[in-house]
């Protein structure tokens, strides 16, 4: 629900050699991000979810636009990213008229992660929380948005964008819930 561009662009230019894609739609880019003494090479791919629900999930969006002659196209592109995607950021933020369409958008998640064929248990989600300090908007306490917003395999994280920080924080703490869930399957 955030601008991913802006988001996108502002990650990039955290991390070494970040390269954002020449069309601003989809939302991709690539970046060398350090964490710790690690160095990752990352592939990011934003998406923007759409509409209340119910809406088609990405499977039937990349098929209408297939049936459609459109070839490779946004959502087939998306659809494809979320197959392969080894932890999902789902930005939100703390303007009350935008908390309560969290409950839809996580159930769209869901929805195109089983169409993609995952078992959407099994994929790590981290909360970004962008805290605004909005005086004329009605706010959600962020205590209240985690007990909302939850998922097997999830954590959360609050950003502030008016000060341009906790984005890299956020990422830093996916990169971390991925590990921690790698090293918890190890050990099985």
């Amino acid at each position: 629900m955030s601008a991913p561009d802006g988001l996108l662009r502002h990650l990039c230019a955290q991390g070494r050699d970040g390269i954002v894609g020449d069309d601003s739609v989809p939302y991709e880019g690539r970046v060398l991000w350090e964490r710790g003494d690690v160095l990752y090479s990352l592939h990011l791919f934003f998406a923007r979810l759409r509409g209340t629900w119910p809406v088609p999930t990405m499977a039937e969006d990349a098929a209408q636009e297939a049936a459609e002659g459109h070839g490779s196209t946004f959502f087939a592109q998306r659809f494809a990213a979320l197959k392969r995607a080894q932890v999902v950021v789902f930005v939100t933020d703390n303007q009350a008229y935008r908390f309560r369409r969290n409950r839809p958008f996580l159930l769209r998640l869901r929805a195109d992660l089983i169409s993609a064929g995952r078992d959407p248990d099994s994929v790590p989600v981290l909360f970004q929380i962008d805290c605004y300090r909005l005086e004329d908007v009605d706010r959600t306490p962020a205590s209240e948005i985690i007990q909302v917003l939850t998922w097997p395999r999830c954590d959360h994280a609050q950003a502030f964008p008016e000060e341009k920080r906790g984005a890299k924080e956020a990422l830093d703490r996916a990169i971390a819930l991925y590990e921690e869930m790698r090293a918890e399957d190890k050990a099985k």
